[in-house]
Formats: C-alpha cells, sequence, structure tokens
C-alpha cells in the first residue's frame, strides 16, 4: 500500500484515487495499532477528498476510519467532531444502513467515554 500512495503521488493521477489509496494505508495502519502514523495518513486523504470538494461516501468512511482512530488513542473530543461530520455526509448521501449504524455505534461508545450519556443514548438506540 505505501507503495501504491507514493507511486499515485508521482503520476498524473486523480485526487480521488490518491485519497483512496491513502484511506487503505491508514486504516491498515489502524488495523496494526500504528495509531499515530494511521492518523497522519487518514488527515492527508480527509483533505484531498475536501479538495475535491464534494462530499462522497469515500470521504464519509474516511473521515470514521479517523474518528476511530483518534477514539483509539484516547482523543475523545476530536473523534466526536469527526464522527460527526462522517454520520453528516453518510446522512445527506443516504448510504447504506449498515454504514450509517457503524458510524452512529462508533459515536456512540465515544460518547460514553466522555460521560455525554444522553447522546451516546441516542446514537446507540
Amino acid at each position: 500500500l505505501r507503495q501504491a500512495v507514493e507511486m499515485q503521488k508521482t503520476v498524473n493521477t486523480p485526487a480521488e484515487s490518491k485519497a483512496n489509496a491513502m484511506h487503505a494505508l491508514g486504516e491498515c495502519l489502524r488495523q496494526q495499532q500504528k495509531l499515530e502514523e494511521s492518523e497522519q495518513i487518514l488527515r492527508q486523504a480527509v483533505q484531498i477528498f475536501t479538495t475535491v470538494g464534494r462530499p462522497s461516501e469515500a470521504k464519509a468512511n474516511t473521515l470514521h476510519n479517523l474518528g476511530v482512530c483518534l477514539h483509539q488513542q484516547q482523543k475523545h473530543d476530536e473523534a466526536e467532531q469527526i464522527l460527526r461530520q462522517a454520520l453528516e455526509i453518510a446522512t445527506t448521501l443516504n448510504v447504506s444502513a449498515q454504514s450509517k449504524a457503524r458510524t452512529m455505534y462508533n459515536l456512540g461508545q465515544c460518547l460514553l467515554y466522555q460521560k455525554k450519556y444522553d447522546d451516546a443514548e441516542q446514537m446507540l438506540r
């Protein structure tokens, strides 16, 4: 994945393709518990998606994984904000119920860690 990301930086590749490759690398790193590096790569992917200018399911998924990464690092306030952004895009685009439920669950967990019980209950119902 690292090679794919580096290769896409040197070739004239559409921005969304670069962001998708970075998202995959960031998620791979997160799964390996390389959380700081994952966070950095996922933030770069979000930035690329943002420059494209239109909300997409891929951006929502990247925000979701960034939020989970931040939550795993105990950065709950920022994780909450990022997961709310992911949920907003997912709701606007009417993505699959499974994808939306996954984001709501992770946001609910994040809210629980912050002792925002009423908000957490709303997300987890």
